[in-house]
């Protein structure tokens, strides 16, 4: 059957034997194989590992089934629980899916990466639009991770399949460059080819005709010539056939495969049907027994019921169970039984499956199916199976609720919880839409006041980390309307508002809620949302300008999730301390917290916070002027951010990403990186009004648009001063807003901010950047000197060397304005040095101007000739990463040892790639290798 079914599929198998020889020398990949059903994709595949085995290449080898949905990790983790397959032998010591999702899926990247270090592997998963919600996270976040490793997967999934989760991880993979391959129809030739192959000797035109009309699908071409095959068999010749019936007429192919496959079935016995009826019912591999129990009957007595249905090809044995040789077989079967039967056999299932002690989430499909009477003890039943499944997929959970809802009715008591239940899963799982319209229909039904505030606390949480402000305030705002909301809940809800105001409300609002937020949980000891609370109020703090009662209150937050652990310690409010650092210039304590904190974040799993850390990594890095390691943070933000369908931060690493690009010389990549930021802000996705304006204006000005500018940033100068988040994250931007506000003819404006910023140094009279910063702005104000050089000095104890660079060149600009040329280049100079180390061009280019020399005449290191690719392409961190890459060391090694997350070694790996044209980590430590021994040839 095998070489049947690969008739006509040289080129598609060209393309995967490509793949695989790539994979043979280091280089990974991933290939999705996508077709209607029965159109080869499955032996495909299986000819696929055969090549590998020929190869040397490890294979592991998956197949989702219709009920893997509710398993989580089943379908991945059955690819390696194959006894062929020695990738992963302790399984025990991998973790409990429902404890810890994103740790789970992380240690088995880890072993992947591990074992490929020893030898290349395949990873076939059939049926991908099957797969369980987990696996499906984990393909979005591991085939990325490890594109550097000899690794290859080939997933297949059916064409018109849409809206599952592993539908929806394939189009993302797609999104992000896999490459797709879609098998189509065989053409005439190969049709007729198969037809000799399948009837052992060439058609006559009846034959072939046909199968002409299976629309070149191989599987309904098999079966529709079967029936000939066994005919033919039968007699010796031909034409010895009785004439009439004996003879297959063309079949009716409107109703498709099914017919096909169940006149295919009409040969088998009595039990045989029972045995396929009750596998088809089970929906994955299954045992006699077990199909048996569903029928009331002894295994035994299935024995040769399943023995014919193997000889006959419908069924394949998979270890100790039996499952259908193709999905389609099994669809036709369950499609061919009465409904009446069908819920027989689902009712029966409960029974046997909770006997067999199987899992809650598979029982519960069956009560779903089988169930006519809603008692509490089904309900209750579905309602924890529900609650189990939230914890590791919950769109799955979700699903699961909205099914129990609809079978259920209007009218049961259970409703309003169990909706309520439904509308945070929806939103949770970024279902925001469907989450909404659930919870006005089910609020508008009525419900007690203590459920419809959880509700409504649940939703509002739910699209706070959604990133939907404006949406999380309007929930918070109706809950704390209600009467009588329990303290422990008014607690909660005020904490989740006051975040969501610091984004669309004013400080004023957000502060209010704030305080609110704590002085209630301290009296309920509700510490999550003291710990919260206090958050905001530290926030709060550092946008009014008082930083170090923001590190103070950000410092008290991480005392109480340090105190308390567990939920409070998961809100992270190391985030808030080590950006409050920052604002400090206390840079090396800052870089201190924010590791431990995502050491921490990355052992308990919560997944939402990677973005922030990121983020808040990527500004500090900008701060100190290591542009390109901000990149590589923001940019391992923002794909960890898409992969996991968690917008909340994609505006502000967008607006990152684009000011970055802006300092690089890259408009059109700015341009480009603003515009995605505008496009999920107009979403609904929520920002700090400094994360759009700044950037956006920032970009006006370099497109030479400086009245645009100052129009974009009249909301940012309007706050001033009760407003000083933006002085706060980037003392530069006072100066530059007092240059471009004299620029553009608006004095005024000009002396606002030189006002508010001296207000700003004055508060915080500890901090030597916004100390050299009030100099710098009021030198530009004022056209003063000594003020600049009062300026420059000063930044010589911050360690933000692009101001002190920005400082420096304003300095030599005003000697030259005032004859003091040859002192003047000496700044500029010293200036354009900073400007190049920094990477940022933009202004390395200014300054080359006032230096009277060719734009792209920065000075530059000449490689050897004995070198091909010099060690001078990469930046300091990336020559760390390649050498202990070159060491054999993985991703998450390399992170251990330099203090990172993979995530960010993932993208030092791809601009190192990138810069050096190389594709894999086999040849990144050839090249380490070179270099190495060209230095030594050169000694």
């Amino acid at each position: 059957m095998a070489q049947t079914r690969m008739v006509g599929r040289d080129a598609e198998m060209a393309r995967i034997r490509t793949g695989l020889d790539k994979v043979a020398a280091g280089t990974g990949g991933c290939l999705v194989v996508e077709g209607a059903p029965g159109i080869g994709k499955s032996r495909l595949l299986t000819a696929a590992t055969v090549y590998a085995t020929e190869l040397g290449v490890a294979t592991a080898v998956g197949r989702a089934t219709t009920l893997d949905h509710i398993a989580p990790l089943s379908t991945l983790l059955g690819a390696f629980r194959d006894d062929s397959s020695v990738v992963i032998d302790d399984f025990d010591q991998l973790g409990d899916p429902a404890v810890n999702r994103f740790w789970l899926i992380d240690q088995l990247g880890g072993r992947l990466e591990r074992y490929v270090t020893r030898c290349p592997l395949l990873i076939v998963i059939d049926n991908v639009q099957w797969a369980d919600e987990l696996t499906a996270l984990a393909l979005r976040l591991l085939v990325p991770s490890l594109a550097s490793s000899p690794v290859f997967w080939l997933l297949s999934c059916r064409t018109a399949a849409t809206g599952s989760p592993g539908r929806s991880a394939v189009d993302l993979l797609i999104q992000e460059g896999v490459e797709p391959m879609e098998l189509g129809p065989l053409d005439d030739d190969a049709v007729q080819t198969l037809c000799a192959v399948l009837l052992g000797s060439r058609p006559d035109r009846r034959l072939l005709g046909l199968a002409r009309r299976s629309a070149g699908n191989p599987f309904l071409i098999e079966e529709l010539l079967s029936r000939q095959v066994d005919l033919r068999r039968s007699v010796q010749r031909a034409e010895d056939l009785p004439s009439g019936g004996e003879r297959v007429g063309a079949p009716d192919l409107s109703a498709g495969f099914v017919k096909a496959v169940q006149r295919h079935l009409q040969c088998l016995s009595p039990d045989a049907h029972r045995l396929l009826e009750a596998g088809a019912v089970l929906g994955r591999p299954f045992t006699v027994h077990e199909a048996a129990g569903l029928w009331g009957r002894r295994a035994v007595e299935l024995v040769a019921a399943a023995e014919e249905a193997l000889r006959q090809d419908a069924l394949m044995e998979t270890g100790t169970e039996l499952s259908f040789r193709h999905d389609l077989i099994r669809e036709s079967v369950l499609s061919a039984m009465p409904g009446p039967v069908r819920k027989v056999l689902h009712r029966e299932a409960v029974t046997v499956l909770r006997a067999e002690n199987r899992p809650a989430s598979e029982i519960a499909e069956h009560l779903l199916y089988g169930s006519s009477q809603w008692n509490s003890q089904t309900v209750d039943a579905l309602h924890s199976t529900i609650r189990q499944l939230a914890r590791t997929a919950p769109s799955t959970a979700a699903d699961l609720a909205l099914r129990t809802l609809k079978a259920i009715g209007d009218h049961h008591t259970a409703r309003p919880h169990l909706a309520a239940e439904a509308v945070v899963l929806l939103a949770a799982a970024g279902r925001l839409a469907e989450a909404q319209e659930l919870g006005e229909a089910t609020l508008e039904a009525g419900m007690p006041p203590e459920t419809e505030a959880m509700l409504l606390y649940g939703v509002a949480s739910a699209f706070k980390h959604a990133g939907r402000d404006d949406t999380a305030v309007r929930y918070t705002r109706r809950a704390l309307e209600l009467p009588n909301v329990a303290t422990l809940v008014r607690a909660q809800v005020l904490a989740i508002q006051a975040h969501a105001l610091l984004n669309v409300g004013t400080l004023e609002e957000a502060r209010s809620a704030a305080d609110q937020a704590v002085q209630i949980a301290r009296s309920s000891t509700e510490n999550p949302s003291v710990a919260l609370g206090i958050a905001a109020q530290s926030i709060s703090a550092q946008a009014s300008g008082d930083i170090s009662t923001a590190i103070t209150l950000a410092g008290e937050a991480v005392q109480v999730a340090d105190e308390h652990g567990g939920a409070v310690a998961q809100i992270h409010p190391r985030l808030w301390l080590g950006s409050a650092m920052t604002a400090a210039d206390r840079f090396t304590e800052a870089a201190a917290v924010y590791e431990y904190g995502q050491r921490e974040a990355h052992r308990f799993g919560t997944a939402w916070s990677h973005p922030l850390w990121h983020y808040h990594r990527a500004e500090l890095w900008l701060a100190r002027g290591l542009l390109d390691d901000a990149v590589a943070e923001a940019e391992a933000g923002l794909r960890i951010a898409e992969r996991l369908t968690t917008m909340a931060m994609g505006v502000p690493l967008l607006a990152i990403l684009s000011r970055l690009a802006l300092l690089s010389g890259d408009l059109a990549l700015a341009r480009a990186r603003l515009d995605g930021a505008r496009r999920l802000a107009e979403q609904g996705i929520g920002s700090r009004i400094e994360d759009l304006t700044w950037t956006t204006a920032l970009l006006q000005e370099a497109e030479g648009h400086p009245e645009g500018a100052m129009a974009t940033l009249k909301p940012l100068i309007a706050a001033l001063p009760t407003r000083v988040l933006l002085f706060t994250q980037e003392p530069g931007a006072a100066p530059r807003l007092v240059r471009l506000a004299l620029k553009a003819g608006a004095r005024d404006v000009a002396c606002a901010v030189a006002d508010a910023f001296s207000a700003l140094s004055r508060r915080n009279p500890g901090c030597p950047s916004l100390a050299a910063a009030d100099a710098h702005t009021r030198g530009l104000l004022e056209d003063d000197t000594a003020m600049l050089r009062a300026a420059v000095e000063a930044y010589q104890d911050s360690s933000r060397t692009p101001l002190r660079a920005e400082a420096l060149e304003d300095l030599g600009r005003a000697l030259q304005r005032s004859g003091h040329r040859h002192e003047a280049v000496d700044f500029i100079r010293e200036a354009h040095g900073l400007f190049t180390a920094a990477g940022m061009r933009i202004d390395a280019d200014r300054v080359c101007e006032r230096l009277d020399r060719p734009q792209n005449a920065r000075p530059a290191p000449q490689p050897s000739r004995r070198v091909p690719l010099a060690w001078s392409q990469l930046t300091l961190s990336e020559v760390k990463v390649a050498q202990l890459v070159a060491e054999g060391l993985t991703n998450r090694e390399v992170a251990t040892r330099l203090f990172l997350s993979p995530h960010t070694v993932d993208s030092h790996l791809r601009h190192i790639f990138s810069k050096l044209g190389l594709s894999s980590r086999v040849a990144l430590t050839r090249w380490v290798i070179e270099q190495d021994t060209a230095k030594k040839a050169e000694v």
